[in-house]
């Protein structure tokens, strides 16, 4: 029977013990037997239940042993020995048979304690889910820039409709955005979340326009639409998203929460529309970074640790204070979902709770872009030495632009001209790219263009 624990055998096994225990394979329990306790340890680790037959009172002590390794216990007793009934129950046995005991009982035990634990370990994630919906983990720390998105939650009450949130790449938007919701319109109403690269977005806003479905329904008696990465939606999905939720009526408690994502490592960005990112329409929630929060950095990995083992049901980990120093100086580009992949392999290679700073690898890309970064810095540094000198000047735009040309210029002579594979050489949208190109007046280059389909 799928799905059923196997169980350890312990005591001597007389021929009625045998027949129980081949009748329990035959119903599609897998069975292990051991007549010492010696022999029992080494093999308890493939089983999730131990049936202990004691032959003496100074076999009860194993009961809690047992039960220690989150192995549940039931006792199996000679009809002379039913006096140690209450003395195992005592110390956690979750029932008792006495011999000849039928197979079909001792698999009814077996079934419950697998149910049992099944939900036990539903409950972990129950438990750790509600603190994720919460949105607990971002708003961990005492640092001011934590105590400024705390703040913004606290204000972006029922006035306003529609919400922008910004972070960069790795940012906990979705936990944001719950404790966003959690504020208003509050948790009575549903929170429907989506990733604008999901094909399955599309449909939805077809839905929300309609006024049908969940995302109807949302729209004319309250909740929260939350989109993720929306800047990498195209521009006509953008306006039809914002004529939607924002261009006719809707339930007070309605909102739209519009994620923008920022990755530090590009230099070309993905842009939303103006009716979406709008701050007279719009209410601007930044989410800081990591690296502003260097502070919290501690309490934060406590937190994620402590998640992980709740979620696992494993031992709680700590770093050590060379662990802790090297995540203070970590830059941590990926932000939170970096941080979190690096604690879990942390925790992966750790032989035991103390988590060491060898634990933790090192950022790959920290040299290269550290390098381009001192690049850039050397060149501009007696230009904008010159500029402190005189007036204003649009050097900003015409410096972003002396880069944008011909870096584009570059990825589309190495692409050979295809657009859609310098888009992903960029790490950018292919609409994004095309609106750039027609801007600074760039075409694909002559003669290197990808072959032509049949």
């Amino acid at each position: 029977m799928a799905g059923l624990s196997g169980l350890l055998f312990v005591g001597a096994l007389s021929p009625g013990r045998r027949h129980m225990l081949d009748g329990l394979e035959e119903l599609g329990v897998r069975v292990e037997a051991a007549a010492e306790p010696g022999r029992a340890w080494e093999c308890v680790e493939r089983c999730g239940v131990v049936l202990l037959a004691p032959g003496s009172p100074a076999d009860i002590p194993l009961i809690p042993r047992f039960e220690e390794q989150g192995k549940p216990v039931g006792m199996v007793l000679r009809a002379g020995d039913k006096g140690l009934a209450p003395h195992g129950l005592k110390a956690g046995a979750r029932s008792v048979f006495v011999d000849e005991v039928h197979p079909e009982e001792v698999l009814g035990f077996v079934r419950s304690v697998t149910e049992e634990g099944l939900l036990r370990r539903e409950v972990r994630w129950l438990r750790a889910e509600v603190r994720q919906q919460a949105g607990a983990g971002i708003l961990i720390g005492g640092s001011a820039p934590s105590e400024r998105l705390r703040r913004s939650i606290r204000e972006a009450g029922p006035r306003h409709r529609a919400i922008l949130l910004r972070g960069e790449k790795g940012a906990s938007f979705a936990a944001v955005g719950r404790a966003l919701h959690a504020r208003h319109p509050g948790q009575r109403h549903p929170l429907i979340q989506f990733q604008a690269r999901q094909p399955a977005f599309e449909k939805a806003l077809a839905r929300l326009e309609k006024g049908k479905g969940s995302e109807g329904e949302i729209l004319e008696l309250g909740g929260t639409l939350l989109v993720e990465e929306a800047q990498l939606l195209p521009r006509e999905l953008q306006v039809r998203l914002a004529a939607a939720a924002l261009g006719g009526p809707a339930c007070p408690e309605f909102r739209l929460i519009v994620c923008e994502t920022i990755d530090p490592e590009r230099l070309i960005q993905d842009s939303l529309i103006p009716s979406l990112c709008d701050e007279a329409r719009c209410l601007p929630v930044r989410i800081p970074t990591l690296r502003e929060r260097r502070k919290d950095l501690p309490e934060l990995a406590e937190a994620v640790l402590r998640d992980f083992a709740e979620r696992f049901g494993l031992e709680p980990h700590v770093l050590t204070p060379g662990a802790v120093e090297a995540i203070q100086e970590r830059p941590w580009w990926g932000n939170e979902s970096e941080l979190e992949m690096s604690l879990c392999r942390a925790v992966l290679l750790s032989g035991g709770p103390a988590i060491s700073v060898d634990a933790f690898a090192p950022d790959p890309s920290a040299r290269r872009r550290g390098e381009m970064e001192e690049f850039f810095r050397e060149r501009l540094a007696p230009i904008v030495g010159v500029l402190g000198k005189g007036g204003g000047s649009d050097f900003y735009e015409h410096t972003i632009r002396s880069v944008e040309k011909p870096l584009l210029e570059l990825v589309l002579r190495e692409s050979g001209g295809n657009q859609l594979k310098a888009a992903q050489l960029l790490g950018m949208n292919r609409n994004t790219l095309h609106r750039k190109l027609q801007e600074l007046n760039l075409t694909p280059p002559a003669g290197r263009r990808g072959p032509r389909r049949k």
